[in-house]
């Protein structure tokens, strides 16, 4: 893991009116030490309040992710119980068909069950591969 320290970047630009124009871009959600004590001078309590709204903020955020990996898991399931039992189906229907002489479309409904069924689960497994080989090239840094 990187042990770069982020550092805050300043802005000024000069007005033609006179004006002084400053712009910081910060790495953190939190302003620097130097800020919060300057906040806690002007306003008693400031520091206080600013830990408790980012912390307030951190929670919410991670309470809509979580709701939002576990719908996605639901619906993933749903998905995966509907498909098995389509396919099922199909396959079912085309062993009715190949016994009762339609050999062709008997067939042609199995091998197309099981070929969808194959390509769905080794599709999914590539696209979680590249997936987690995308996020571990995010968070690491070489």
């Amino acid at each position: 893991m990187s042990t770069r320290k982020k550092k805050d970047h300043h802005l000024t630009v000069q007005e033609p009116q006179g004006f002084n124009v400053m712009a910081a871009i910060r790495q953190s959600p939190l302003p620097p030490p130097a800020e919060v004590e300057k906040y806690e001078i002007l306003y008693s309590g400031a520091t206080k309040l600013l830990f408790d709204n980012f912390l307030q903020q951190s929670n919410h955020r991670m309470e809509l992710e979580k709701t939002t990996v576990q719908n996605d898991n639901k619906r993933a399931n749903r998905g995966q119980i509907i498909s098995a039992i389509m396919a099922f189906y199909c396959i079912t229907t085309g062993g009715v068909l190949t016994f009762l002489g339609h050999n062709v479309v008997g067939l042609s409904l199995i091998i197309g069950s099981i070929g969808t069924l194959l390509t769905a689960f080794y599709g999914g497994a590539i696209l979680r591969k590249i997936e987690r080989i995308e996020k571990n090239k995010q968070y690491h840094y070489n």
